[in-house]
């Protein structure tokens, strides 16, 4: 029979909420950089009521489906390529999974400089994070096709880029 952790989460939770009031009491630190929880729930309450709080999240939803976007058809186009032809493989593939061990936000401070406080600057940060790991499952996916399933589709005249999207 399963156990029930429902109680010890609920007071994990309870706990933490408990020693981050405990330490915003303290006031080692001002308000405005470590609020205490009920500020934060006060002010989530006031971002809902004038709207901010929805404006806000659909503002961060947009850059997150533009930037994943960019990603998943850069990195798709890309792996494809890197598994059909060798030479690209063997050049673009090592540099690929060099960048894919760079953390994001690492890029941040590029991404200031090239596009500045702007949406463009989220948006790279977002596509360059996720590229690199699309590009080489979409490689490992394609690479991994059994050659007998190719052979059959070039065998009903499949040909080119049917062999890998259809």
């Amino acid at each position: 029979m399963a156990k029930n952790y429902t109680p010890h989460r609920i007071a994990f939770y309870i706990a933490i909420i408990a020693i981050w009031q405990i330490t915003a009491m303290t006031e080692l630190w001002p308000d405005n950089v470590f609020p205490s929880p009920f500020e934060v729930a006060e002010d989530l309450g006031y971002g809902a009521a004038d709207g901010s709080l929805f404006y806000g999240i659909a503002t961060s939803m947009w850059r997150l489906a533009v930037g994943l976007a960019i990603a998943i058809g850069g990195g798709i186009v890309l792996g494809i390529f890197m598994a059909r032809v060798e030479v690209v493989n063997q050049t673009v593939g090592s540099l690929v999974l060099g960048l894919q061990s760079i953390p994001s936000i690492a890029w941040v401070p590029l991404a200031i400089l090239w596009f500045g406080l702007t949406d463009g600057g989220i948006i790279f940060v977002t596509a360059i994070g996720a590229i690199f790991a699309v590009t080489i499952n979409t490689y490992t996916g394609v690479k991994n096709i059994n050659p007998h399933f190719i052979e059959a589709a070039r065998n009903m005249g499949a040909k080119g880029s049917q062999l890998v999207t259809a």
